[in-house]
C-alpha cells in the first residue's frame, strides 16, 4: 500500500485487508494463473495480502516475495522480519511459493536464497535487481550487466528456485542471458 500499518504508521490493518480483498477479487475474476504479492517490506502487510487472495480463491497459484536488507546479523525486512519468519508465516497463510525480489543485486540474492532454502522445502522465487541504483550524470543506472548477473546465476540455481527473473534495472538482455545459462 505504501503506508505503514499501525502502530508504526497510520494504516488500519482492516482497511488494508479490505483493499487487498477488492484487488484480489478483480484479479481472480480476470482468470490469472498466478498472483504475485511482491516487494513487501512488512511481513504483517504481506500476510494481509496473502490472506485476502486466499479468501477469494484457493485455486490460483500465490507467490509471495519480500524485500530484505543485509545487516550485520543477517537479512531483515525494513520492519525487522527474518527470512525464517517470512517463510513459515507466508506458508501458513496460504502462499504456494515464497522468496524475495528487489532491493538486492544477484550476489546478495544468492545469500537470501540460501537462507530460504535452509529454512523451507517450499517452492522458491527470486528476482534480483541489476544491482543497486546509482545516479550518474543525472541518470539512474544499475551497475550489474547481463553478463555479470548470468555468471552468478548458477549459485542462485543451486537453491532450486521454482521461479527466477529480474526486478529493477533488469532488461530483456538480462533475461536472455539468464535463459542462456538455463539452456546449458
Amino acid at each position: 500500500t505504501g503506508r505503514l500499518l499501525k502502530p508504526s504508521g497510520d494504516a488500519e490493518p482492516g482497511e488494508v485487508a479490505a483493499a487487498f480483498r477488492e484487488q484480489a477479487r478483480a484479479l481472480v475474476d480476470s482468470g490469472p494463473d498466478i498472483i504475485a504479492v511482491e516487494t513487501m517490506t512488512d511481513l504483517a502487510e504481506a500476510l494481509l495480502a496473502v490472506r485476502a487472495v486466499r479468501e477469494v480463491s484457493d485455486d490460483v497459484v500465490l507467490v509471495a516475495t519480500l524485500t530484505f536488507e543485509k545487516k550485520t546479523r543477517g537479512f531483515f525486512t525494513v520492519m525487522g522480519n527474518t527470512i525464517q519468519e517470512a517463510a513459515a508465516e507466508l506458508a501458513a497463510a496460504g502462499a504456494d511459493v515464497v522468496g524475495s525480489n528487489c532491493g538486492n543485486g544477484i550476489e546478495n540474492m544468492v545469500e537470501i536464497a540460501r537462507e530460504f532454502r535452509a529454512t523451507t522445502g517450499m517452492p522458491l522465487a527470486f528476482r534480483p535487481n541489476a544491482g543497486m541504483p546509482q545516479i550518474v550524470g543525472g541518470r539512474i543506472l544499475y551497475p550489474e550487466t547481463p553478463e555479470f548477473m548470468a555468471v552468478r546465476l548458477p549459485a542462485l540455481l543451486e537453491q532450486r528456485p521454482a521461479i527466477i527473473g529480474g526486478c529493477c534495472g533488469t532488461t530483456a538482455d538480462h533475461i536472455r542471458a539468464f535463459r542462456k545459462v538455463l539452456s546449458v
